[in-house]
């Protein structure tokens, strides 16, 4: 009965500080509303779901495994790019938590959006972050359906979300503290998952469900997106001149940018200007 009531005090905690913090943020524009709001509903569907098990080298060379330490600390993941300014604000505040808090059963892991490893390594070194790192090829992020940058996510002791927030964190201890001593206190009480339980259900569910966005449309899975695509289509404003993403708009413009996202081989160029490449070459231009 006792687990049952922590349990469902982790979620609702879970909840009102993502509320909380979602608060604590400067007011977004108006076009912002509806992706937030989506953003949100999809968030709060995530919690209490099993964490889905990954393998990564991180920047320092070391093998992590998300299984090996689940039932252990609370971990955290946080997704980050070099290009993202939320993401580079965020950071000292993440590496200060960090910090303070590594001896209690706290593991924070950056999860970098595909990028070199030399470019990684100088950001990193730069905002002298000393949490371990790892650079995902794309299917961390789709695992844990990342469409925009920064997104933190907490896995507790029982091996579930309970914390999942896109966005730039402005005050660590608002979004982890209460969690991570709700989770302490299922640790000192022997609650936690096995590792054998926790695999077992990680290969039921290996990703997050994917939930599609009322606005988009349903041709968009023929495109077949990969995680930088997603990405891309989740960030640029579509030049049809709406004031909609190309993830959601349903004009020609979004479509044929879509199957050049899902069709072509942009190498290692950049995110922005694999956009502005994509702006020149799909704006409507002048009426």
């Amino acid at each position: 009965m006792r687990k049952s009531v922590l349990s469902v005090s982790i979620v609702l905690t879970g909840i009102l500080l993502g509320i909380v913090h979602y608060k604590l943020k400067p007011t977004p524009e108006d076009k912002q509303l509806q992706e937030y709001a989506q953003s949100m509903t999809s968030s709060t569907e995530w919690r209490g779901r099993i964490a889905p098990d990954f393998e990564a080298k991180t920047t320092r060379g070391e093998r992590f495994q998300l299984s090996e330490n689940i039932g252990k600390k609370v971990i955290v993941l946080n997704f980050f790019a070099t290009w993202c300014v939320p993401c580079r604000e965020e950071m000292p505040e993440l590496n200060r938590y960090f910090s303070e808090h590594k001896a209690d059963s706290f593991l924070l892991v950056g999860v970098d959006a595909e990028e070199k490893p030399d470019r990684v390594d100088a950001f990193l070194k730069d905002l002298k972050v000393e949490f371990p790192a790892v650079i995902d090829d794309g299917p961390i992020q789709k695992q844990y359906g990342v469409s925009a940058l920064p997104t933190t996510v907490l896995i507790g002791v029982d091996g579930k979300v309970q914390f999942y927030e896109t966005g730039s964190l402005v005050n660590a201890e608002v979004a982890f503290d209460s969690l991570l001593r709700q989770n302490r206190q299922l640790m000192q009480s022997g609650r936690v998952i096995s590792p054998d339980d926790y695999r077992l259900q990680a290969q039921r569910q290996p990703a997050l469900p994917v939930r599609q966005t009322a606005e988009q449309s349903p041709d968009d899975a023929a495109y077949k997106l990969d995680a930088r695509g997603t990405r891309i289509a989740a960030r640029m404003d579509c030049p049809c001149g709406c004031d909609k993403k190309v993830q959601a708009c349903t004009c020609s413009t979004s479509q044929d940018i879509k199957k050049a996202l899902s069709s072509e081989d942009f190498k290692d160029k950049p995110d922005d200007g694999i956009i502005q490449a994509l702006n020149k070459r799909f704006c409507v231009g002048a009426m």
